[in-house]
């Protein structure tokens, strides 16, 4: 009865937090993990370019550019945290420790907005972008370990009912990087001069 007592209890912190946990937002609100670039007298155009030479800047590949849409996402960028020192996604000394540990991967999704006196045909009505960083955990499961050497180590592959191998690794949301987001979103009001 203590045994079961004491599971139940270890197993009620396995929940996700909902509130900020060391820079990393775990929180299905858009609104609570974003940076928000309100800027006035900026043009759509510009705006757009400068969030893109900020995705370059921070090394994050331009995956979707969509500017009819006000879209702009990046590819997943790996991280070893603190084994790669030169990489400048992590906010504090947790998350360095985080993407050593743990395999993971930060895609930038940007969103913007023209401003109420911005139509197709104004050159500066001013601008409000959206910046959110979404954390994916990659996981690899059925790693078969050899235990003379690391070298010799397989994976195992399994077959789905329609009899087509799975994939090998599979990625997991765990949250937002809110501390990355404001970073961004101020590399896009400097560059703009605003």
């Amino acid at each position: 009865m203590g045994l079961l007592a004491l599971t139940a209890g270890y197993l009620g912190g396995c929940r996700a937090p909902s509130r900020a946990q060391d820079g990393l937002v775990v929180s299905e609100s858009v609104e609570d993990a974003s940076g928000l670039v309100e800027l006035e007298g900026v043009s759509y155009e510009d705006a757009f370019v400068a969030a893109r030479a900020v995705l370059a800047e921070f090394r994050f590949g331009i995956n979707r550019v969509d500017a009819a849409r006000g879209v702009l996402t990046s590819y997943p960028k790996r991280s070893a945290g603190l084994a790669s020192p030169w990489d400048g996604e992590q906010s504090s000394i947790g998350q360095e420790f985080e993407d050593l540990t743990n395999q993971q991967e930060r895609t930038i999704h940007i969103e913007f907005e023209r401003g109420e006196q911005g139509d197709a045909d104004a050159s500066a009505g001013g601008v409000v972008a959206r910046v959110r960083v979404i954390v994916n955990r990659v996981h690899r499961p059925n790693w078969r370990v050899d235990t003379q050497s690391i070298l010799l180590s397989t994976h195992a592959r399994s077959r789905d009912a329609m009899g087509n191998l799975e994939r090998s690794e599979f990625r997991e949301p765990i949250g937002q990087d809110p501390a990355l987001a404001d970073r961004l979103a101020r590399a896009i009001i400097n560059r703009l001069g605003a």
